[in-house]
């Protein structure tokens, strides 16, 4: 099964620790791994986790870009391509997954609850090849 980290990572280069622990903190809590493009070279890979009418949702575009949301949602459509957010972060991968990683879960003190109107790094193109859902990790 591919990492997250393959993608990723400059031959010669790895992450950081605090990278990996972060990475292996999405296994332990179980989210899914979407990859578009094939195993060894894919175009695009993203990390959700489903709550009950929401989901957090992480896209890793390349080693310095990633975005993490979280879409109200009743299904999977619209998933990576949404309407309205009531959170978005844009940095780097490692302070993507900080953010993420660091909601509140839906329904609890200080978790976003406003809708807003997602940035364009919030959407996946429709150019990509069709997605694979790897599994939940874990």
């Amino acid at each position: 099964m591919p990492t997250l980290t393959g993608r990723l990572e400059k031959p010669g280069e790895t992450f950081s620790l605090e990278l990996k622990d972060l990475l292996n903190e999405l296994r332990r809590r179980h989210w899914t791994l979407i990859r578009w493009g094939p195993e060894d070279g894919p175009c695009l890979m993203a990390a959700m986790f489903k709550w009950q009418a929401c989901a957090d949702v992480l896209i890793l575009r390349d080693e310095h870009q990633a975005t993490g949301y979280r879409v109200p949602t009743m299904d999977d459509s619209g998933v990576f391509n949404p309407d309205r957010v009531s959170y978005q972060y844009h940095a780097s991968p490692l302070w993507t997954l900080r953010a993420i990683l660091g909601l509140p879960e839906p329904g609890q003190p200080g978790s976003p609850m406003a809708l807003e109107t997602p940035a364009s790094a919030c959407f996946v193109s429709e150019d990509l090849p069709k997605p694979v859902l790897i599994r939940p990790l874990g």
